[in-house]
């Protein structure tokens, strides 16, 4: 499947806390602003209002959405 990409940057992986199976990584902020426009809300607002979810599986790489908190 050929897609266009409109943003493409690196991140580094980080591992926080020693024994927990997790790792995060960094969300542009562009993407955070953008949403939050899309919203009609403050970047800081979007961030206390809404929250990352990871969609893996059956699919090479991971999908990012946001969903406003509790509607997950």
């Amino acid at each position: 499947m050929n897609r266009i990409i409109g943003y493409k940057k690196t991140y580094k992986l980080r591992k926080l806390v020693r024994g927990r199976k997790y790792v995060t990584v960094a969300v542009p902020y562009e993407v955070v602003e953008r949403e939050a426009a899309r919203n009609e809300l403050c970047v800081e607002d979007y961030i206390k209002k809404f929250v990352a979810v990871a969609e893996y599986d059956g699919f090479d790489g991971v999908r990012y959405t946001f969903v406003e908190e509790g509607n997950v």
